[in-house]
């Protein structure tokens, strides 16, 4: 009878602590912890960084610098731009997981990638990058309002793509 007991003490234990947090579920839990702060404040095109610091904390130290050499946008990109790590398409490849071409196909936890946002870059270059949280939206560090994390309507005049992350990748 004392096994039984503690049997169904362990149960009850193990299904109040809930199933364990998904890939997405960390991701954004660590990308609402910035909702409405700041982040590298008065500095421009910090999107990237932001995003990175999200997944670093989310999913591990790979992603301080992981970056694809074949980035969705290439065909666009001039002669002489550079790939880094801290580029808005540095995560927009093939490697990471699969492209999704629709914003309708967007689900909360994918990777939303803006083109056309500022600058003088070639038209179609990924310049922007936030978290899509669902309904439409995504979360993402501001370069306009001078580094601000806010969740706001993903715009579909300028959605590129968006990455469905390998859950692998976040384990």
């Amino acid at each position: 009878m004392k096994r039984i007991v503690i049997a169904a003490m362990a149960a009850l234990s193990v299904s109040a602590c809930g199933p364990s947090q998904t890939a997405t579920d960390k991701i954004l839990d660590v990308a609402y912890s910035w909702k409405d702060q700041g982040f590298e404040v008065g500095k421009a095109e910090q999107c990237m960084n932001w995003t990175r610091q999200v997944l670093v904390a989310a999913c591990g130290d790979k992603f301080k610098d992981m970056q694809t050499l074949e980035p969705w946008d290439k065909a666009f990109l001039g002669e002489n731009d550079m790939l880094r790590p801290e580029h808005a398409d540095s995560l927009a490849g093939d490697m990471f997981g699969n492209k999704i071409e629709t914003l309708e196909q967007v689900q909360k936890g994918d990777l939303v990638f803006l083109k056309n946002t500022y600058g003088n870059w070639n038209p179609g270059v990924i310049t922007h990058v936030g978290i899509a949280t669902g309904d439409g939206q995504y979360i993402h560090r501001m370069t306009s309002n001078e580094g601000i994390v806010k969740v706001q309507d993903i715009p579909a005049h300028e959605f590129a793509s968006a990455l469905r992350m390998d859950s692998s990748l976040c384990e």
